[in-house]
């Protein structure tokens, strides 16, 4: 078992939305377990020379081997919008290709309102998440016959987290600032009681409990702990990915998260949780407090 946090700053938020709600869809409170799974993968995939589509099997690898992740804000609130932004329209009926075409520009070309988040610093730092995962084991075999074929084994390594330059869409930059790695020694866990959080965590563990600090908002996520969460068909090039996972099939893709909104730099949202059976709590000592986060 290893223990990762992970200081990252961006440069003023970032974009990550709703699957499937139509081309105006809102984006997330923070980024998505799934899209931070994401972001290192696509580490790894360059690293090993993998492309786009077999890469993205690689977050099912980090899933298989996940026990536990989860966010904290360390200076910055969330703010979420909806703004116009051009974009080109791709419309295809049958085998021809409606749009886009230099002959009809005007059908072309859409603006639709696309969500966005701003993180809003309440210092004078840019706006900065932590996140802490915990993994069985930084030496993962890989299962997928698909990305075995371009790689055997994924060795998670300190300098992956290093290099992780956007979590969300292309325009969401990313500085990380500080990565830790943490050795079994360094890491507790309980299965039983209370105990005290400002990680962003699942509901189906919570059994009893309330905030001690507020806010904390509810949000739903793609299950960073399922194993399975793409899967891609070689044949014809096709993802058979996230849209029908997430629409349905959602009891068993779809996990609600609580997560902590800071109202003041001063006194960081805190969640008193009892612990639902088959969950558990992952505790490290770090820079003098105590970091827990919830997991399997």
């Amino acid at each position: 078992m290893i223990g990762l946090i992970v200081d990252v700053e961006f440069v003023w938020g970032f974009q990550a939305r709703v699957v499937g709600l139509s081309k105006t869809s809102p984006s997330f409170y923070y980024p998505p377990p799934t899209t931070f799974l994401g972001a290192v993968a696509e580490v790894i995939a360059k690293e090993n020379n993998i492309g786009e589509d077999v890469g993205k099997l690689i977050i099912d690898e980090l899933s298989r081997n996940l026990l536990a992740l989860g966010l904290r804000p360390l200076n910055c609130v969330p703010i979420k919008y909806e703004d116009l932004n051009r974009i080109i329209m791709i419309r295809v009926s049958g085998n021809e290709i409606k749009s886009p075409l230099p002959t009809k520009p005007y059908d072309s070309f859409d603006s639709p309102a696309r969500g966005k988040t701003i993180l809003s610093s309440l210092d004078k730092n840019p706006p900065r998440i932590r996140w802490l995962m915990v993994f069985k084991s930084d030496e993962m075999k890989v299962v997928n016959s698909i990305l075995r074929s371009k790689i055997d084994e994924i060795s998670l390594k300190e300098e992956h987290l290093w290099k992780i330059q956007r979590i969300g869409s292309k325009e969401s930059r990313v500085s990380v600032i500080n990565v830790k790695k943490l050795k079994r020694s360094d890491l507790q866990y309980s299965e039983k009681g209370y105990v005290i959080t400002n990680y962003s965590f699942p509901v189906s563990s919570l059994s009893n409990g309330d905030e001690i600090v507020r806010r904390w908002e509810n949000e739903v996520y793609i299950n960073p702990f399922e194993e399975n969460i793409y899967s891609l068909n070689l044949r014809d090039n096709r993802n058979y990915d996230i849209f029908n996972k997430y629409y349905q099939n959602g009891t068993s893709y779809l996990k609600v998260f609580k997560i902590p909104i800071m109202i003041s730099a001063l006194n960081p949202p805190n969640y008193s949780v009892l612990l639902a059976g088959g969950w558990k709590a992952y505790s490290t000592r770090y820079e003098g407090r105590l970091e827990v986060v919830i997991g399997k």
